[in-house]
């Protein structure tokens, strides 16, 4: 049995997603806001980390890089688009706040072709631009589909900051993720749950 469970860490509300296998005792992680304790006690039950993807490269997401890194010693993914957003965490003014780390280099290029497997889930690369240059969501194919920053409950992800852009983002959800199916449970970046019926009929931006 795979579960995904999320945390809600740092000053910035962040969704941080670990996903865990029973059967292999195995786990992965989306996003690295900070320190989550959840990790581990997954690790001193003895279960193994396998991955942690990045959804994005904005600093409230990736604070706790450097420490997970080092921690669970993984490879960690991330768009190419994206990369430059690692290089501003020393200069950033919120890093203080966040207490980030520098990042280290992601060790793969997320595309489309790739996909990410955890237990009974593979999951599948979406390239959502718009929030950030490369933006990413991760879909499994039928059930869960986690959206970073894309696409939240009844709203979208902000374009206003370095590399945003409204008319793609909205692009990006309309084309890549309203074609989902209505059950698809969205796992956002920040705030609850929702499922791709839900905004399709209630979002007000889209």
């Amino acid at each position: 049995m795979t579960r995904v469970e999320a945390f809600v860490t740092g000053p910035f509300q962040v969704n941080q997603f670990v996903i865990i296998d029973e059967a292999s005792r195995t786990f992965a992680i989306i996003d690295a806001p900070g320190h989550n304790r959840a990790v581990d006690r997954l690790l001193e039950a003895g279960y193994v980390p396998r991955w942690i993807a990045l959804t994005h490269g904005h600093i409230d997401h990736i604070a706790g890089l450097h420490h997970l890194k080092e921690t669970l010693n993984v490879p960690v993914y991330l768009h190419e688009s994206d990369r430059y957003l690692l290089d501003h965490v020393s200069d950033s003014p919120f890093r203080d706040l966040l207490q980030a780390a520098i990042p280290p280099d992601p060790d793969h290029n997320l595309t489309e072709s790739d996909m990410l497997d955890i237990g009974d889930l593979n999951l599948a690369v979406i390239h959502t631009p718009g929030h950030t240059p490369g933006g990413v969501c991760l879909f499994d194919g039928t059930r869960h589909l986690f959206t970073g920053d894309t696409l939240f409950y009844e709203s979208v992800g902000r374009t206003d900051l370095p590399g945003g852009d409204h008319t793609v983002l909205i692009n990006s959800i309309r084309q890549q993720l309203l074609s989902l199916p209505d059950p698809v449970i969205v796992h956002p970046g920040h705030g609850p749950d929702s499922t791709i019926g839900h905004e399709r009929q209630t979002n007000p931006f889209i």
